[in-house]
């Protein structure tokens, strides 16, 4: 594997964990879930620790094959450990995962239900084969002498210890001349506790009786750190297997190794196709030699896997154009119309691709690459070129070749979490043609490599209409937080959350829609308003009643047009990079395309806001008294908080009501350049249920939030105006203001001068109505009042408006202070 690949997720890291040092605590709700593997068709007992644990209700997992049973609170307490980042263990639930035989090998992301709260994401895998446990004891099996004996195509979970020595780990097995042995090991993809990189990088080897290695593997395009390999055998005997670290790290390290003679091809060819048809597709990478199978392509578009024999999938494509493969005997490959999928293979050094197809004149076209994100070992390079009148390539139009993250349609990675991904080394560009005609695509690795693996895909069509919710974490890290993501529900009350509508390279609709929740709980609904066509984010309301049981579900988000009810393309995601610490590799990511949401027990208090609607005038301020309905006896501080606002709205840091107190006030602003209109403000308040455990990822916490609000955004009712002004120490003199209306309001209006010098005093309070032309006040300078100019007093205008008091600041005077007449001067006058 290239430098390169290896550089881009260590470096990542290292300022990951830099600055995650600074972001706060990270302390989160599950911590370690042991054993991490088990064996479809079996039924293992899991144990989950960290904190705020208690109560457990449900486990609920993303996609179908496991159940969680027996789900109870640990008899017996785990061993009370910190962990870096101020992470802990303090609490265990032990369960049994009854795994269904069907159930798909690889990754399963669950959350946890308990009384309180719903979890962050933790993760479970399946193995195909039976799983066995790693016997190093008292005898370790670090040599071939003493290598722990294992049968083929079986599953070990092992682990490496932190041991100043640097363990090492041997397994022994049969095997017979021109069988297959293939290993795979997983560290990073299934560890649960990232803080770097080292300590999860291994490499494995295969030897055989005579300590001659047979293939070896630390780094690769398909599984990045963790070791795939396979090779022929060529005699019966033993061989041996020999998983180490490859940089050494004082701490143990959790993993699996498959061991036996299954197929792990490296490659698919064509790695996709029209969806819902049959591909006959070229299986690669075997060293028993290349195969061919008809595999399904599933009816949605999208990613999906192939895993053939093998523990882990292939990715693969499936989209709705004709695949174009590769003409590998013609100077370019003809592509007859678009949209199309185009397929190929750089199958040697310094080889380059061509295909020739037809482009119109301001068409816009989406041109995306597919190699890296699939496993292919290849940095792909993309240029077009337009044919010229001769029939050769002419000038280039477009090139390209590491992209951005979004720009793949994987939304929440932001900052360094997101650039270790592979996709980020695929092309995927907008292209707008100058002119009809015909052009050349030009596929090639950016630093000429090549090899019988080497696939890609290339898949060009009109820019695509659709919208994308995203949960993002949204704190100063990349870590996961259930504070601004968790979607727990407490029964007969509401929480909100800020949904992501990102638009990365895809249209959105042109005008405003709906969003719909299917899936949800019975007695849970969603409440939302109609989305604006150009919003990047958004509230969504959930509601339990009280009837409402206590349980969880999978749930999807689908948009419709607010008017025909049309439906659009739409998709969920979450993209959580993991875990369970900031600091591991960002290209180490649990990504789901639905979400979790759990109904929690009744609230011990909850939140009330009585106005309708809320106003908020330009340059002014509007003060919303929030009113904490304590039940059960409950007196704790609940801290307040704004949750959403529109944009140049200003709001206030976290308020803390001390357990004594029913109310809260919060206090918002409006810039002079606020957009007029009205749109939704959420206000929530949450309270500890755990100790010492802070609200920055969530974990130990209630939350409630107000219903959805609307807070309207309206001109200033008056501007002032007011020409520079002196007055001397010791006189009495009117201050005059030019009053223009410019919002109509009822009854009597507050006046207050802001931004005087001390010595000066307001004789009288002062009011306005709609029919004043002119605001006064009458002033009175002492001596000890500052002599010169005074610049930036204002006016406050309080308006009672709908039950509420509005604020506003308006006017720019300038007043300058003289010294008193002297009595000769008096005199003289």
């Amino acid at each position: 594997m290239r430098s390169r690949r290896r550089f881009v997720p260590i470096a990542i890291s290292v300022l990951a964990l830099s600055i995650s040092l600074l972001a706060g605590p990270m302390t989160k709700n599950i911590e370690s879930v042991r054993p991490r593997i088990g064996e479809r068709g079996t039924t293992v007992e899991v144990r989950i620790q960290g904190v705020s644990l208690k109560n457990p209700r449900e486990i609920r997992f993303f996609r179908p094959g496991i159940r969680a049973l027996d789900l109870r609170t640990s008899p017996t307490p785990p061993r009370k450990r910190s962990l870096m980042h101020r992470g802990r263990i303090e609490e265990e639930v032990v369960c049994r995962f009854e795994i269904s035989p069907d159930c798909p090998p690889g990754e399963h992301a669950f959350r946890l239900l308990t009384a309180t709260e719903l979890t962050c994401i933790a993760t479970f895998h399946v193995s195909p084969f039976p799983v066995v446990d790693e016997a190093e004891g008292k005898t370790r099996n670090d040599t071939r002498e003493t290598a722990q004996h294992v049968s083929s195509n079986i599953t070990v979970r092992g682990r490496l210890d932190g041991s100043a020595r640097g363990d090492r780990d041997v397994y022994r097995l049969a095997v017979k001349a021109g069988q297959r042995l293939s290993v795979e090991v997983q560290s990073v993809h299934i560890a649960d506790n990232h803080y770097g990189d080292s300590e999860f990088d291994l490499a494995a080897r295969i030897v055989d009786a005579d300590g001659r290695t047979l293939a070896a593997n630390d780094d690769n395009s398909l599984r990045i750190q963790d070791p795939v390999l396979s090779t022929k055998i060529e005699r019966d005997g033993v061989a041996y297997v020999e998983i180490k670290r490859s940089v050494f790290a004082q701490r143990d390290t959790v993993y699996c190794a498959h061991i036996g003679s299954f197929q792990r091809a490296l490659a698919v060819y064509p790695a996709g196709g029209p969806s819902g048809t049959t591909l006959r597709a070229r299986i690669l990478g075997d060293p028993l030699g290349e195969s061919v199978e008809n595999l399904h392509v599933p009816e949605s578009r999208g990613n999906f896997s192939y895993y053939g024999e093998a523990p882990t999938g292939l990715r693969m494509r499936s989209s709705p154009y004709p695949n174009v493969l590769e003409d590998a005997d013609s100077e370019s490959t003809r592509v007859s119309e678009l949209p199309a999928a185009l397929n190929g293979i750089i199958d040697r050094r310094g080889d380059v691709d061509t295909y020739r197809f037809p482009a119109t004149k301001g068409k816009k076209l989406h041109v995306r690459v597919f190699a890296a994100s699939l496993g292919s070992p290849i940095d792909a390079f993309v240029r077009i070129r337009r044919v010229d009148e001769n029939g050769r390539a002419g000038a280039t139009v477009l090139q390209a070749e590491d992209s951005r993250i979004h720009d793949h349609d994987i939304f929440g990675m932001t900052g360094h979490g997101g650039g270790g991904l592979p996709e980020v080394l695929d092309p995927t560009v907008i292209w707008e043609p100058d002119a009809d005609g015909e052009y050349l695509l030009e596929v090639r690795d950016t630093g000429g490599a090549g090899g019988a693996t080497s696939i890609y895909r290339v898949e060009i069509e009109p820019p695509r209409t659709m919208v994308q919710t995203v949960l993002r974490s949204g704190t100063f890290d990349w870590s996961e937080s259930t504070r601004v993501t968790g979607l727990a529900i407490p029964r007969g009350s509401r929480w909100t959350v800020n949904l992501g509508l990102p638009r990365g390279q895809w249209n959105r609709p042109s005008s405003d829609f709906e969003l719909v929740a299917q899936g949800l709980p019975e007695g849970v609904r969603l409440v939302t308003t109609r989305v604006p066509a150009k919003a990047n984010r958004w509230p969504i309301q959930f509601v339990a009643d009280t009837s409402a049981r206590s349980t969880s579900a999978v749930i999807s988000l689908r948009a419709r047009a607010a008017s025909d009810h049309a439906p659009i393309e739409s998709h969920c995601q979450q993209n959580v990079p993991f875990i369970n610490h900031s600091g591991g590799n960002a290209w180490r990511a649990v990504r789901t395309d639905r979400y979790v949401l759990g109904v929690t027990d009744a609230p011990p208090f909850d939140i009330e806001i009585t106005e309708e609607k809320l106003s908020l005038v330009r340059g002014g301020s509007l003060a919303i008294p929030v009113k904490i309905v304590r039940r059960q006896g409950f007196t704790g501080d609940v801290e307040l908080r704004c949750t959403f606002a529109p944009g140049a709205i200003g709001t206030p840091p976290p308020l803390q009501v001390a357990g004594d107190h029913d109310e809260g006030i919060i206090e918002l602003s409006a810039s002079a350049g606020a957009a007029l209109g009205t749109q939704p403000l959420v206000i929530a308040a949450t309270c500890a249920t755990t100790e010492n455990v802070p609200d920055y990822l969530g974990a130990g916490h209630v939350r409630v939030s107000s219903r959805v609000l609307d807070l309207e955004v309206v001109p200033p009712f008056v501007d002032l105006t007011a020409l520079p002004t002196s007055i001397r120490r010791g006189e009495t003199k009117e201050l005059v203001w030019s009053l223009r209306h410019r919002t109509s309001f009822e009854g009597h209006a507050k006046a207050k001068l802001l931004g005087l010098p001390k010595g000066v005093t307001v004789l009288d309070a002062t009011r306005i109505t709609r029919e004043s032309r002119s605001l006064t006040f009458r002033l009175s300078v002492g001596d000890d009042a500052l002599l010169g100019q005074v610049k930036g007093v204002t006016c406050e205008i309080r308006v009672r408006t709908r039950g509420q008091e509005v604020v506003q600041r308006t006017g720019n005077a300038t007043l300058r202070i003289d010294p008193r007449v002297s009595p000769e001067a008096e005199g003289e006058r």
